[in-house]
């Protein structure tokens, strides 16, 4: 054994054994092993005339496709999830889930990632405005685009292998009636098969569309192919072996990590890859509830018993891609009108208008000076509109919207008046300049609250969704009072991001019972925040040192030898920590300390052999079970008793160290 010699050698195969029982429970602490559980009241159910009065949009936009194509049947899937939350989770909970091509900018991008890039160096981190687009059902229920929403079963009455020989007849490498591969040995192979049939047989044996199968491999390999497909291999350790649908193509090395996966599944040849992702597809997937590209993108059915962490892609968009391959597929042969089932879902507390695309959003919150004297400000985006009045040199509004094209020869910008009027003046004429603010004020959110790019309901678009709970900096109160009815502040979020919401909605942090707290761990590392009490439960997200939350409540219950705090990020997303991982002193972040412990003190060596290690938990832990007495020497977080937090905390400690 290459490790023989890495513990003592007066450690006995029982001591071992010991002590690999205590990897299990680390693990177990840590929430590594347990599942991960997390519950919404979903159900599933035809759709009839009146069903879908509670969701904005979606009943004329049904009956409008059903009217076109009456033979298309459609299920609606009630998710039971807050459509703020799932956007929350889909972006802020954990950055890169949803990626953008790089050649994207903008809004399209998320602002906390800003330029930095995902996956090969070819994808950005997607806006929640991005995310939203693709994640609104609404945006896609049209003859267009509805595919994404099919559901995914072998249906023989209408797949068929004309279909998929129309899917991939735009792909060089797949045309042909045989099969010519490299072989593990560097020889040439042959199929007597063509690509058209080895996806019919696979997809009829794992029980799912062909036109679907068909319609991923294209996504996946392109017109060129990529390395995954052709047997090359990017090293001769892969040669000879395929991953058509990319399986577990995952991190900094995709095709290589695909085929590392093809290698440990014998894909030797391509009718092997086709057969076996097929496979992996139906169990994996289909067979979990996710059985529409929609559902496989974004993973908002519970069925599996989680959310959000089983996507088939990052792409933001190829559920909508793939899903239109196949609609093309149906046009060409002719059977669109036949009868396909869809899965439609649907979420609380939608937007009464559907999300519009990034490419028509140029919302901000940032002031500008006027650069010239008797500049109209206009009603619309034209010199031809009705005037609102004029502005001068020095001038100082709030610009909300900028323009992305120009209309009459000049670029026309949204901007906000001192007395709260809106309206457009030519760009040339002003010029942005630092934030103007009149107040720094700590602040939590007293209920879920829209943010706004600038003060007012009417002229002004919805940015985010404030959480209840979410602290932000209040950086302008007093300015816009009673517009629309209600007093407006600006604000900045964690990230950078400004904006207006309703000034009753804000609490400032000294006249709240809530608390605010810093995480406390080791620089390099990351604490979980679950969705329930216990390491049991789904993370939500993970917050790095110093990063601050607000307690909702403090002691909410116990777990697997820890006190847990309700708490909410400040992106906004509620949770709970295991308290030892919070500090409160004074409200300023923990001292930059890699080397100490959770209360602040030098690390305990617990067996004196010069290193924190697994052998100091094992010393705890033997200690706990004996239940020996309170011993100083084995009290690693120093909090006066030696319990499972000290084991934890070793852990921690090791792990980040």
């Amino acid at each position: 054994m290459a490790n023989r010699d890495f513990l003592p050698k007066m450690y006995t195969r029982k001591i071992i054994k010991k002590i690999i029982a205590l990897n299990v429970i680390i693990y177990m602490c840590l929430g590594i092993i347990l599942p991960s559980k997390l519950f919404a009241a979903q159900t599933k159910y035809p759709y009839s005339q009146g069903s879908l009065n509670n969701y904005p949009g979606y009943e004329n936009l049904i009956k409008n496709l059903q009217s076109k194509h009456p033979n298309w049947n459609f299920t609606i899937l009630d998710t039971g999830l807050d459509w703020n939350e799932v956007i929350k989770n889909e972006t802020v909970a954990s950055h890169g889930r949803n990626l953008i091509y790089y050649t994207n900018n903008g809004n399209w991008v998320c602002s906390t990632c800003g330029d930095r890039l995902y996956d090969s160096g070819r994808w950005k981190c997607a806006s929640e405005s991005a995310v939203a687009y693709y994640m609104d059902p609404r945006n896609w229920l049209n003859e267009s685009n509805i595919f994404q929403f099919e559901n995914l079963a072998y249906n023989g009455d209408i797949q068929n292998i004309d279909g998929v020989n129309k899917i991939i007849s735009t792909v060089p490498w797949a045309k042909g009636n045989t099969i010519t591969y490299i072989k593990t040995d560097g020889t040439t192979g042959t199929l007597n098969k063509s690509y058209a049939q080895v996806i019919m047989e696979a997809a009829k044996e794992a029980g799912i569309s062909p036109y679907h199968l068909a319609a991923r491999i294209k996504q996946e390999q392109g017109v060129n192919s990529t390395a995954s497909s052709t047997g090359r291999g990017d090293n001769a350790t892969y040669k000879g072996y395929y991953n058509f649908l990319n399986i577990q193509a995952t991190g900094g090395d995709i095709i290589g990590n695909a085929l590392k996966y093809a290698k440990t599944q014998e894909w030797d040849n391509p009718e092997k890859s086709i057969i076996g992702g097929a496979k992996f597809i139906a169990s994996a997937y289909i067979s979990r509830g996710q059985s529409t590209l929609y559902l496989q993108k974004f993973d908002v059915d519970n069925s599996d018993g989680s959310l959000y962490y089983h996507q088939y892609m990052q792409n933001v968009s190829a559920a909508l891609s793939e899903g239109n391959t196949v609609r093309t597929s149906y046009e060409a042969m002719g059977l669109l009108n036949s009868n396909i089932n869809f899965v439609i879902p649907v979420f609380k507390n939608m937007p009464t208008e559907a999300s519009p695309s990034p490419a028509g959003l140029s919302t901000v919150t940032q002031n500008v000076k006027v650069t010239g004297n008797g500049v109209a400000i206009r009603s619309e985006k034209s010199t031809s509109s009705s005037e609102i009045t004029k502005v001068n040199t020095g001038d100082v509004l709030l610009r909300i919207e900028t323009a992305g094209s120009q209309e009459g020869g000049y670029y026309w910008d949204k901007v906000v008046l001192p007395d709260g009027r809106k309206g457009y003046i030519a760009r040339n004429f002003i010029t942005q300049i630092e934030d103007v603010t009149n107040v720094n004020l700590s602040a939590i959110a007293n209920v879920n609250v829209n943010l706004r790019n600038g003060p007012g309901t009417v002229g002004t678009r919805v940015m985010t969704t404030i959480t209840s709970g979410q602290s932000v900096t209040i950086i302008e109160t007093g300015k816009y009072n009673g517009l629309d009815g209600y007093n407006w502040s600006r604000i900045k979020l964690s990230n950078g991001t400004q904006g207006y919401l309703v000034s009753d909605y804000l609490t400032e942090v000294a006249q709240t019972t809530y608390q605010i707290a810093y995480v406390n761990c080791n620089d390099d590392g990351k604490v979980n925040i679950r969705s329930g009490i216990g390491t049991g439960h789904s993370v939500v997200t993970s917050v790095r040192k110093n990063n601050k939350v607000t307690v909702l409540q403090k002691a909410a219950g116990t777990a697997n030898g820890y006190t847990w705090d309700k708490i909410v990020t400040a992106d906004g997303l509620e949770g709970y920590i295991a308290n030892t991982y919070l500090r409160y002193e004074d409200n300023k972040p923990a001292e930059n300390n890699a080397t100490s412990n959770s209360q602040g003190n030098k690390p305990l060596d617990i067996n004196g052999d010069g290193k924190i290690s697994l052998l100091d938990a094992y010393d705890v832990l033997s200690s706990i079970k004996q239940k020996k007495a309170y011993d100083k020497a084995l009290d690693f977080n120093n909090d006066g008793k030696v319990s499972l937090l000290d084991v934890y905390d070793i852990l921690s400690f090791i792990k980040n160290k």
